[in-house]
């Protein structure tokens, strides 16, 4: 290359980067979007919606919520792996989407080369609930039930790609027991359908579950967690009931397209930080039984890599069944 195309070059690579700075340096410019993978009305929805709002006040544009269900999140999954990596296209992803489907079925992505990690943002425990025409008071009723016919009883989720899903599995494996499976689009129409007895149980997010268990139209067993929590203090945990390997919950964080800009990551990651801290948001989520979990774009990443090893252990020890 002559010395004059080598200027011209050299100049052109000084051009394009400023003009990424430039744009970094004025995201965001218009509104963002935040995709959701499951429907409305679930565990995931809820949050994603008021941390799109609470986002929204931080990043001075609005944040617009995108629900795209279907296909244990893979279909959101798969749309955000091929947005433009400008911060514009954004998912509120759950730890099942991208630690567990890859272990449990085909996906059109991979968790690591195709994504960005900007932050997580909260963590929900599930509960274990029937309805009220199960005979089952407690949960060693439910697994005696289910030992004695195994996969009479039935319990929907928002379909394998969900975190109620891969809890229930791990209560299969743990009491040693087999539901039947009923998958929809969303947790919040699982829990309807159980309500309305179509279905046996639920092992939903507490805040989609406990507004009808305190109205008596599910019956409440146990809160998969370590312990119990202050939005259901009479609620035992797993834990205290014998099953300390029975813990579940909805990890929940934001990640974009794969090489998304640093800057536009911690412009993202300081907003989401910033509204963490928020006592009204922090509120709000406690009020459904949820906590804040903030962390580094680099700690969500690393999170992500712990579940995602712990479930190919999983899968290797067969507790589940690959599909």
């Amino acid at each position: 290359m002559d010395t004059h195309r080598l200027h011209r070059a050299l100049a052109g690579l000084a051009a394009f980067c400023c003009a990424a700075s430039a744009s970094a340096a004025s995201y965001p410019a218009k509104p963002v979007t935040l995709v959701v993978p499951f429907g409305a009305g679930g565990i995931t929805d809820l949050v994603a919606r008021a941390t799109g709002k609470a986002l929204a006040q931080q990043l001075g544009q609005p944040v617009i919520i995108e629900n795209k269900p279907g296909a244990g999140g893979n279909i959101a999954a798969e749309y955000v792996k091929h947005a433009q990596p400008d911060g514009y296209t954004l998912m509120f992803t759950t730890m099942g989407v991208v630690a567990v489907n890859p272990h449990t079925m085909k996906v059109p992505f991979d968790s690591f080369r195709d994504f960005t990690y900007v932050s997580a943002v909260a963590s929900t425990p599930h509960v274990v609930a029937v309805n009220p025409s199960v005979p089952a008071k407690t949960l060693a009723d439910l697994v005696a039930l289910a030992r004695e016919k195994p996969e009479s009883l039935s319990f929907g989720t928002a379909g394998v790609g969900s975190s109620p899903y891969q809890g229930m599995k791990i209560m299969e494996g743990s009491a040693r027991v087999t539901f039947l499976h009923v998958p929809f689009k969303s947790g919040a129409e699982s829990v309807a359908n159980v309500v309305g007895n179509q279905v046996n149980l639920t092992f939903e997010a507490a805040p989609v579950v406990m507004p009808f268990a305190k109205s008596g139209k599910l019956r409440a067993l146990a809160l998969a967690n370590p312990e119990r929590i202050p939005g259901a203090p009479d609620l035992p945990s797993t834990a205290e009931l014998g099953y300390p390997d029975l813990i579940s919950g909805s990890i929940s964080g934001v990640i974009g397209p794969a090489a998304l800009p640093r800057d536009i990551v911690d412009t993202l990651n300081r907003a989401i930080q910033q509204a963490l801290k928020d006592d009204q948001f922090k509120a709000l989520l406690a009020g459904q039984g949820t906590a804040t979990a903030s962390s580094t774009p680099e700690e969500f990443r690393k999170a992500v890599a712990a579940e995602y090893e712990r479930w190919a252990r999983i899968m290797k020890s067969a507790t589940l069944v690959k599909n």
